[in-house]
């Protein structure tokens, strides 16, 4: 291990808060582009380029496919890295380069961008996500076992996450003066693009060299059916999959509606931003109080509780359809909204750092770069699912994106944004209530671990 042990309890002693802010600090810059490539990079691309909602339909699903092959050969090779930097610092070295060329181009599109264009540099982009994102989370559960502790961990990650989304949000209004609006426009995507290719390499590279590695032994070559049988009789793994699935298939759809309907149908197109920089401002406040909630009732019930909550807030937009009435209400809703999506930041993959120490308790090996990548997989696949499917029937309800719609295209609409979603996040809550690593199960597991390294490591002296 990188850091100190703690003689007297055998296990390593707290990382430094200094340490764990630069370790979350890519995650800022990071979200600059998750968050537009969900929410705007598809409304933008179907309002102002050559690419249709079918098309970009067509492009997210085959991505996804192509995940199916690319995630679990990143988790596999993570694993299995040896490096001076050690075995997860590499690739998030090539994911900060991965990325900053995709997106230079993809949030720059030219007004004749055809499905190859979109298709080429989105495609591009996601498999930087894929470099960047499965071995960090794997390498965020090498940090601390400590129940706690990864909870926080994952907590200052979702706060860089929210503040890097809060800052997208933010842009508008800082490039007033030059486009007069505060609606997202190109000029706001080039913008996103040049500080994304300032940031995210800098943010990397302090990670890279003044973060620990934690307690990251190498993972001995195993075989896939060796994997396969671990990840069968891995209950746990089981159910928090289960539960990603049903919640990244409600969020994808909510997420790729979410601007139509403030837009279109709720025409607050003019506040929006404003909205949902009010949503992560009330984000970043609320994950210190949701740490508090994970202390006392365990994150598997704090997510459950916040997916709940959330689902119950979403239909009370339906009482308010003018712009007159709609504009209070809607602030007071996103601030529900928002307190009560906030676990959902940092409980899931906190979770799984969880159950990636119960599999090393069971079978001695360390396969957290392979459990986060078929974490990834899982969630990328059901997001685009959610998106694909949204895009589908709105195509075949003829939805136009800023035009004028009947009153079946704007019903397929709502459905997209709060039935289906809905389905799935209440699927989610029910499914991870039942998780059966709590908090003080973990420790019994962290502490049968440490015990079980103590003699290796004093063979090894």
């Amino acid at each position: 291990m990188d850091h100190q042990q703690d003689a007297t309890a055998g296990s390593p002693a707290p990382l430094p808060k200094r340490q764990i802010a630069l370790f979350a600090l890519p995650a800022l810059p990071h979200a600059f582009i998750a968050l537009p490539l969900s929410i705007v990079i598809p409304t933008f691309y179907a309002a102002n380029t050559a690419v249709t909602l079918t098309q970009i339909a067509l492009v997210t699903t085959i991505s996804r496919l192509a995940d199916a092959f690319i995630d679990p050969v990143i988790g596999i090779l993570s694993d299995r890295t040896r490096s001076r930097l050690g075995k997860r610092k590499p690739w998030l070295i090539a994911a900060a380069i991965m990325c900053a060329l995709s997106v230079f181009f993809l949030f720059r599109p030219p007004a004749d961008a055809d499905i190859v264009y979109f298709g080429v540099w989105a495609f591009t982009l996601y498999i930087g996500f894929s470099f960047f994102e499965i071995p960090r989370n794997a390498w965020s559960t090498e940090l601390s076992r400590n129940y706690m502790e990864r909870s926080r961990i994952q907590t200052y990650v979702a706060i860089c996450n929210i503040s890097g989304s809060l800052v997208f949000w933010i842009l508008p209004l800082l490039l007033f003066s030059l486009t007069q609006t505060t609606a997202i426009t190109g000029t706001t995507l080039t913008a996103i693009g040049w500080l994304y290719a300032l940031l995210m390499p800098a943010a990397v590279l302090l990670a890279a060299f003044l973060v620990p590695n934690g307690d990251a032994p190498p993972a001995p070559p195993s075989s896939l059916g060796i994997f396969v049988k671990a990840v069968v009789r891995n209950r746990p793994l089981w159910l928090y999959f289960a539960a990603i699935g049903c919640w990244g298939l409600g969020q994808g759809m909510y997420l790729s509606t979410i601007m139509m309907v403030m837009t279109d149908y709720m025409k607050l197109g003019s506040i929006f931003p404003f909205l949902m920089i009010l949503f992560f401002v009330v984000q970043i406040a609320a994950m210190p109080i949701w740490l508090r909630i994970i202390e006392r009732i365990g994150k598997h019930r704090a997510w459950a509780l916040g997916m709940t909550c959330d689902v119950l807030t979403r239909p009370l937009i339906l009482l308010f359809v003018s712009q007159e009435m709609a504009m209070l209400p809607m602030i007071l809703i996103t601030c529900l909204g928002a307190f009560m999506n906030a676990p959902s930041n940092a409980a899931p993959a906190a979770i799984l750092g969880d159950v990636v120490d119960y599999d090393i308790l069971k079978t001695g090996i360390n396969k957290a770069g392979k459990f986060f990548a078929f974490n990834t997989l899982i969630m990328k696949a059901a997001m685009a699912a959610g998106a694909g499917i949204a895009f589908a029937v709105l195509g075949a309800a003829n939805y136009q994106v800023g035009g004028v719609n009947d009153a079946a295209a704007n019903m397929s609409l709502l459905v997209c944004y709060l039935v289906i979603p809905a389905i799935g996040l209440l699927a989610a809550s029910l499914i991870i209530m039942r998780f059966p690593i709590t908090r003080a199960r973990q420790e019994v597991i962290r502490r049968r671990i440490e015990r079980r390294a103590i003699p290796a490591a004093n063979d090894a002296a």
